[in-house]
This record gives structure tokens, C-alpha cells and sequence, in this order.
């Protein structure tokens, strides 16, 4: 599941091709992503989060993510804003985004012992599903479907921008219906928790694997707790948990949601939403009915509430 430990990239100079490279921002199995400035046409200075393949990993599979973050465009997407090599190494340059992920925020949530706001969080799935709506019915520039399946909605993959916009991102593993996560492929046991039967199973993948880990996200966000992590838990329990997913959702939570956790959450495909659409439906719905709708000033106020920073 987890493989053997990823190993940091080595970056042989700060200045890599036009970039110069200042902090680390992440990693994962394919990849290392850093903060690093350029300075655009007009002469300002431009931030950027660089993403650096590993030397072990196929130069074609690096192309592949890159070729699809140039087919695709949509508000709730992270956006390239160039691809190129430096010393050897691909890298793909995608706009910096100065909020942070949604990961960062849960854990600032734990720390300050602050429930998440319920509205906030179902906002975030809304706009999550707006993002994959898009995603599962993307097209090549000729019409030809790309019937793509994102295969990592997990939070640390849920990004803010400084306008008070949520956006998707890292493709490394989207794949038009099949992700293999036996050992090497860079599913930790974070990404694990994740996970939907039928991909823990090995099976071939459709847009109802990714509305499941919406789902999960859902579950956090709402419930206030992971739906199958417990601690201490082994991998194996854990894909135990995913695949019989029983849910007790407590009485606290509103009805409405709780019913749509329910399906969201089902491990039998035929009961589970079809579409992101036929899911943020009815979250939609519910928000309009609550008055929770909040604006991207107000997403941006409430960051910087959490997180004590100015985006």
C-alpha cells in the first residue's frame, strides 16, 4: 500500500531553468512540489508552485499529467501555467495558491479544538463537485470524451486560492478508469482512507469512486470525523472499514445531510450518486434552504481566521 519511503528530490541549484526555487511545499510518489518566484512578461514578480519529477518515475507519466492539465480549464481546477525541464528534469509550473490546502485547515481546526463550520464545509463539497463535474465529462479539443476519473480527492488535494476560490488539483494519478495501489505507487495511508471499494479492490474506475471520497471529505467536514479511520488501525483494517462502510451517522447531524452521506457512502455502486451533478444537488439545495452560501470574501475572512495569515 504505503511501498518503501519516497525520497526527496534533489534540486542541484535554488535557480531551476527561469524559477528560483525557496521552500518546499509538498510531496508525493511522483513528485516534489516547491514554492518558487519568476518574473512574468511585465517585469513583477511572479509566484509559482513548481512541480519536480522524481528521478524513478517514467518521464511518460510526468508528460501524461502535464498534457492533461493543458486540456483542461475550469474555475474550481488548478491551473499550469507552463511546462518545461531544467537540469534534466521535467517540471510543471502551476499557479501558487496562497490559502493552503483544505488538509491544513482541518488540522488548524483540530488544534484550536474549533468545530468546522457546517455551512463552510458544505460549501467546500459543492464547489469540490462543481470541480469534478467538469473533470468526468472533459473532452479532447477535437470532442473525443476523456471519460477521466481524478482518483485522489483527498483534502490535502483542495487548494484556496487568494481570491477566496476552491480549487482541485495534483493529476499525477487520474487515469481514464483503473489505478493499481499495490506497493510503489505512492498511496499512503492518509490517501488510503480515501479510497472507494471498488479501487480498493483493484477494479476498473468510474466518477463514482471520486464522489465517494467526496463523500469522506463530506463525513469530516460535517460529522467531525473520519468515517473509517480508527486509531491504530492497520491497512488491511482500514480497507476492511472502506469495503463494509457502516456508517452511524450521529443524531446531531441535520437530517437531510445525513441522508446524503448515506448514499454518497454506500459501497454498492448501483445506489451511489451517478454524477457530481445528481450529488450537488441536493447539497445545494440544502444550503439555499439555510442560507449558507457564503461568498469567496467571506471564504477568505474565515481562512484568515483559521489560519492566521492575510490571502
Amino acid at each position: 500500500m504505503a511501498g518503501s519511503p519516497v525520497q526527496a528530490v534533489e534540486v542541484p541549484s535554488r535557480r531551476f531553468g527561469r524559477y528560483i526555487i525557496r521552500s518546499r511545499l509538498g510531496q508525493g510518489g511522483m513528485a516534489e512540489v516547491f514554492l518558487a518566484e519568476a518574473v512574468d512578461e511585465k517585469g513583477d514578480q511572479l509566484n509559482v508552485a513548481l512541480k519536480l519529477m522524481r528521478k524513478n518515475v517514467p518521464e511518460d507519466k510526468f508528460a501524461d499529467e502535464a498534457d492533461l492539465m493543458g486540456l483542461l480549464s475550469h474555475p474550481n481546477l488548478v491551473r499550469m501555467l507552463e511546462v518545461g525541464a531544467a537540469f534534466g528534469r521535467p517540471f510543471i509550473a502551476m499557479e501558487f495558491l496562497i490559502g493552503g490546502d483544505l488538509r491544513e485547515v482541518m488540522e488548524a481546526h483540530r488544534r484550536q479544538m474549533k468545530g468546522f463550520p457546517l455551512g463552510m464545509g458544505v460549501h467546500l463539497c459543492i464547489e469540490v463537485l462543481r470541480a469534478l463535474a467538469y473533470f468526468h465529462t472533459a473532452t479532447t479539443r477535437t470532442g473525443t470524451p476523456l471519460s477521466l476519473v481524478h482518483s485522489d480527492v483527498n483534502p490535502a488535494n483542495v487548494f484556496f486560492s487568494g481570491a477566496g476560490e476552491v480549487k482541485l488539483g495534483d493529476f499525477g494519478v487520474a487515469s481514464s478508469g483503473h489505478i493499481d495501489i499495490g506497493p510503489g505507487e505512492g498511496i499512503t495511508a492518509g490517501k488510503l482512507s480515501y479510497l472507494s471499494p471498488e479501487q480498493i479492490r483493484g477494479e476498473p474506475l468510474g466518477p463514482a469512486a471520486d464522489l465517494w471520497s467526496v463523500g469522506v471529505m463530506m463525513h469530516e467536514l460535517i460529522v467531525g470525523y473520519h468515517p473509517f479511520q480508527k486509531e491504530g488501525a492497520s491497512e488491511q483494517e482500514i480497507m476492511q472499514l472502506i469495503r463494509s462502510a457502516k456508517l452511524n451517522i450521529p443524531d446531531y447531524v441535520d437530517k437531510p445531510l445525513a441522508v446524503i452521506l448515506q448514499k454518497a457512502l454506500t459501497p454498492d455502486l448501483r445506489q451511489r450518486y451517478r454524477s457530481a451533478g445528481e450529488f450537488a444537488g441536493p447539497l445545494f439545495a440544502w444550503a439555499l434552504d439555510h442560507n449558507h452560501v457564503p461568498t469567496n470574501r467571506q471564504l477568505q475572512e474565515w481562512l484568515e481566521s483559521v489560519l492566521g495569515l492575510l490571502v
